[in-house]
């Protein structure tokens, strides 16, 4: 009896805990890749950064430098557990390196504090202030869309 009211607990659980993926990186876009796996292709979004979409200024250039920074290299990907548009979110390293601090450090993203915690604002770049945070960004995550954020997944 008490293994299966075990078993219903792990079951009712939200999907919010960490996991770790590892294959090779194809850049999507400045913060977003996709991570071919043994068995699947799982798409990314880096957490933590706010990046110009591909058609602004400096979304192409983005792109760019995280391509240079780790396209067609081994990353290891821990997975937060939420969902932003239906893309997972995680931390990627190759080489043991944050690729999203590449990024950041190249002055093409900013810090993103509700989802990072702060952990890139110390290497953002002066020119990066022209980037405009989104307003999730700003707000705690729980608030964002009027607490539309359910079981890990952001409006």
């Amino acid at each position: 009896m008490k293994i299966t009211g075990l078993f219903f607990l792990l079951v009712s659980v939200p999907a919010l805990a960490q996991s770790e993926i590892s294959g090779l990186v194809h850049v999507m876009d400045g913060n977003t890749i996709h991570v071919t796996t043994n068995d699947r292709v799982v798409t990314v979004r880096l957490q933590g950064i706010a990046v110009p979409e591909s058609n602004q200024s400096d979304g192409n250039e983005a792109e760019a430098v995280l391509e240079q920074y780790a396209e067609g290299e081994p990353v290891r990907c821990t997975l937060d557990g939420t969902q932003f548009r239906n893309i997972e979110v995680g931390i990627c390293y190759v080489a043991g390196q944050d690729i999203a601090a590449a990024v950041v450090r190249a002055g093409l993203a900013r810090d993103c504090p509700a989802f990072s915690g702060g952990r890139y604002w110390p290497i953002e770049r002066p020119e990066a202030q022209k980037i405009s945070l989104p307003v999730y960004c700003k707000s705690n995550p729980d608030e964002v869309g009027g607490g539309q954020m359910r079981h890990g997944v952001l409006p």
